[in-house]
C-alpha cells in the first residue's frame, strides 16, 4: 500500500489542509503508476507532469495547484518509512519504486 499525503509533515505552501489518499503500486512498479491509478479511481485527486527528455517525468501540479518558476514554487517528493523516517529520494515519480507501507508525501514548497 502506498499513501499519498499532500502537504505534510513539514510546513507547506499548499493552500488547503493536508489530504491523505490510499492507493497502491504493483510489485516493483513506479510511483507514477500509483499516481495514475489514484487519479483514475478518485474524483478529487488529479495531477499533471511534464516529460523532460533527459530527466523523465517532472511533477507539475497536484489538484490544480502548479509549481511556478516565477514564484519559485514546486512539488517536492518525500517518502516516510513505516518507522517514521522521512527522506528525499534521489529519483522522481517516474523512477521511484515505493516499498510496502511507505507514505508518499507531495509537499508544495519554495526554492
Amino acid at each position: 500500500m502506498c499513501f499519498c499525503n499532500l502537504g505534510e509533515p513539514t510546513e507547506s505552501l499548499y493552500p488547503v489542509p493536508p489530504v491523505t489518499y490510499n492507493t497502491y503500486v504493483v510489485y516493483r512498479g513506479i510511483l507514477l503508476g500509483g499516481l495514475r491509478r489514484l487519479m483514475n479511481s478518485t474524483s478529487d485527486f488529479e495531477f499533471t507532469y511534464t516529460e523532460d527528455p533527459n530527466y523523465g517525468p517532472f511533477l507539475q501540479s497536484v489538484n490544480g495547484v502548479a509549481g511556478s518558476t516565477e514564484e519559485h514554487t514546486y512539488w517536492e517528493l518525500l517518502v516516510q518509512s513505516p518507522e517514521g523516517q522521512i527522506i528525499r529520494p534521489d529519483v522522481g515519480i517516474g523512477c521511484y519504486i515505493p516499498k510496502a507501507n511507505e507514505k508518499i508525501i507531495l509537499r508544495f514548497g519554495e526554492w
